[in-house]
């Protein structure tokens, strides 16, 4: 962006503190080698103090050490999450509970210097026993339109084949480029109406099941994890991904 390369490292690390060891000598290796922008993102599986540790046992301070000496090598900040204190869960019951901070966005000072704003927030969880990360970033005070996205499902409606017939076959004078052009568009519009009023019950059912999903994740980072809130968040995780498979966006 503004012809300034950035670089982006999606993290999966160990959880394993001898092969953390080796990730953080490799990441050190590529920094010292490439000066620029970066953006560490992802499951670090480690924690920078007891603050970010909720549960029955003591986290051990040796792996806490060796990211915090990583991360204050080369003065990286760590964005603020915003949404979930604690990114990850075993969702185990009772005094076996135990919750972390082990999914974060990490950036050096050239890449804050180079963005205009920049933010990092929880999105809901679904399937896995870890909450997404949602980066924002620009670098660009312009704006622009959103994409179009294509629907599969569309694909198995049996009005589809008929709809791109009836596109296709509307009547437009001009060179072959100015054609195919003006095809496109009139059935980019026609798929957008099509959708809200074939599709658009999907859609909010798809918004409803992740707003209930995201209310119980929250009501356990506010009052605590219960056996209950567990229970309905399994029931809510389901209801969601059952949702997200019909809309099947690509």
């Amino acid at each position: 962006m503004n012809n300034t390369s950035i670089f982006i490292s999606a993290i999966y690390a160990s959880t394993s503190n001898i092969n953390r060891k080796s990730l953080w000598l490799k990441l050190n290796t590529l920094q010292n080698n490439y000066d620029v922008p970066w953006l560490f993102i992802g499951d670090f599986n480690t924690i920078m103090g007891a603050h970010e540790h909720s549960g029955s046992f003591t986290p051990a301070k040796p792996p806490i050490e060796d990211f915090q000496q990583w991360s204050d090598t080369f003065n990286l900040i760590h964005l603020l999450t915003r949404g979930a204190a604690f990114t990850w869960d075993n969702r185990r019951s009772g005094l076996r509970h135990t919750k972390r901070m082990l999914d974060r966005s990490i950036v050096n000072h050239k890449l804050l210097d180079l963005c205009s704003s920049i933010s990092c927030s929880t999105l809901t969880k679904t399937c896995s026993d870890h909450y997404p990360l949602l980066l924002d970033f620009n670098t660009d005070p312009r704006t622009f339109a959103s994409s179009f996205k294509f629907i599969k499902m569309w694909t198995l409606h049996t009005d589809w084949t008929q709809l791109i017939t009836d596109c296709w076959s509307v009547n437009v004078v001009g060179s072959p480029m100015f054609v195919l052009s003006h095809k496109l568009k009139h059935l980019k519009s026609k798929l957008k109406h099509w959708n809200k009023d074939v599709f658009g019950n999907i859609h909010a059912y798809v918004d409803e099941a992740e707003a209930k999903s995201a209310e119980i994740q929250n009501q356990i980072n506010i009052h605590g994890h219960s056996d209950t809130l567990l229970t309905e968040e399994k029931i809510a995780q389901a209801d969601l991904d059952q949702a997200l498979n019909k809309q099947d966006l690509f």
